[in-house]
């Protein structure tokens, strides 16, 4: 039996196929927007112009000198050209000129981005002819004062200089504020260290010796203090206009919020939960958690990977992205025994549901091997073949398998555990 997701989303979109036993019990795993025609650049810009909570943009761009649009960066699999390309034609058409606008892409504590980077997302006239630039969170911020929750805003000098704020994002599920989106494209993307320190560690509560807020998790976005905090971050920096999405499998937008960013979020995250659902079988022998729209995340596909595993189980994690894990200076490795300021420590931990995990994929990166399970409990193989060869020692016929398309975005239709 073949089984056929998506894969490589920065890398070509080369579909995955993999090859399963006849005699084992198979089960593709759907999502909800699977095979859902996208929107139109037409319809997009229809949006744009009928925003949610503002005026329309192109009134928003009269008299204005400096434009920024800052966009998510590669752990989101927006294709901000298909959003950008009617942005920039009606900020053109209201009179801004082209070398008053710049790009800043939200990497929060991600690192820094390249050429090629900017280009995958905005494609290659606007990432070549348009100013894009990196954003710093240890240097050039404007410090804005505090949030009622005690988080020092400081935010990109970039950012501040201009007198329209425009933000591009797309929504999926988040395992700190609920769901991405909305006030996160400024707290924690174009914010300095310590303000998302303080959201993510003393208010969120994630990190060493830290607790994480009740409000906090997975789904829990309405009341939940991390994402009230960002917003009241966003406010402070003045976000004009957002647009948020929701993206069908093949990253294509179905759904297209602008305007207010938290009005825009909160419609897409009701659009998010009814497309993004995905088929959740219980106890199975095997779960297949491919990453898609987040491989540079690979380990975000854990969470529905542990609803569908059996207690003795095996998860095997495709983890297709060519760069690897994306670096991060907040929660990342930076060393044998060092880390960045909430990197959890050098003990492993055990997985949450499972008997182990085997991690595949040909672009084998050591630290995020050690990230994993513990050293007993993970592998990693690069090839599927070599992944076949192993479960079938173990597993015989009637065995059953479920495979989810893509366990970064998809959300479980029945949680489990």
């Amino acid at each position: 039996m073949k089984v056929t997701a998506p894969n490589l989303q920065w890398y070509g979109d080369e579909p995955l196929n993999l090859e399963f036993p006849d005699d084992w019990e198979v089960t593709r795993c759907r999502m909800a927007c699977e095979g859902q025609p996208s929107l139109s650049e037409k319809e997009i810009k229809a949006h744009l112009e009928a925003p949610l909570g503002t005026q329309p943009l192109s009134r928003l761009a009269t008299k204005v000198k400096e434009v920024v649009i800052i966009i998510d960066d590669m752990t989101r699999p927006t294709r901000s050209h298909q959003y950008v390309t009617p942005i920039l034609e009606i900020l053109h058409g209201a009179g801004v000129p082209e070398e008053n606008v710049r790009f800043i892409m939200a990497s929060g504590s991600h690192g820094t981005y390249a050429r090629l980077d900017f280009v995958k997302k905005l494609g290659e006239e606007i990432g070549g002819d348009y100013l894009c630039v990196n954003h710093n969170p240890y240097e050039y911020l404007d410090n804005l004062g505090e949030t009622s929750y005690g988080t020092p805003v400081h935010v990109n000098s970039e950012v501040m200089g201009c007198d329209l704020k425009i933000g591009v994002g797309t929504v999926l599920y988040h395992r700190l504020m609920g769901m991405s989106g909305g006030g996160k494209i400024i707290l924690p993307g174009v914010t300095g260290i310590e303000s998302i320190e303080h959201n993510h560690g003393a208010l969120g509560g994630f990190g060493p010796g830290l607790t994480p807020h009740p409000s906090t998790g997975y789904l829990r976005n309405d009341g939940n203090v991390m994402r009230l905090d960002a917003e009241e971050a966003a406010r402070m920096a003045g976000l004009d206009f957002k647009v948020d999405s929701v993206l069908n499998l093949e990253r294509k937008p179905m759904e297209v919020y602008a305007g207010d960013f938290v009005e825009t979020q909160r419609h897409a995250v009701q659009g998010v939960m009814r497309w993004h659902k995905c088929e959740a079988p219980r106890d199975m022998d095997i779960v297949v958690a491919n990453t898609y729209m987040r491989g540079n995340e690979a380990h975000i596909g854990m969470w529905p990977a542990y609803n569908s595993v059996k207690e003795d189980g095996t998860i095997v994690l495709m983890a297709n992205d060519m760069n690897g894990e994306i670096n991060h200076w907040i929660f990342g490795r930076h060393g044998k025994a060092r880390g960045a300021r909430l990197w959890s420590g050098g003990t492993r931990r055990p997985l949450a549901r499972g008997r182990r995990v085997i991690i595949c994929s040909p672009y084998k990166m050591r630290s995020y091997d050690m990230k994993i399970g513990l050293e007993d409990q993970t592998t990693w193989i690069r090839e599927w073949e070599e992944v076949l060869e192993v479960l079938r020692s173990e597993y015989g016929s009637g065995s059953k398998v479920a495979v989810l398309p893509d366990a970064t975005a998809g959300i479980p239709e029945k949680i489990w555990i």
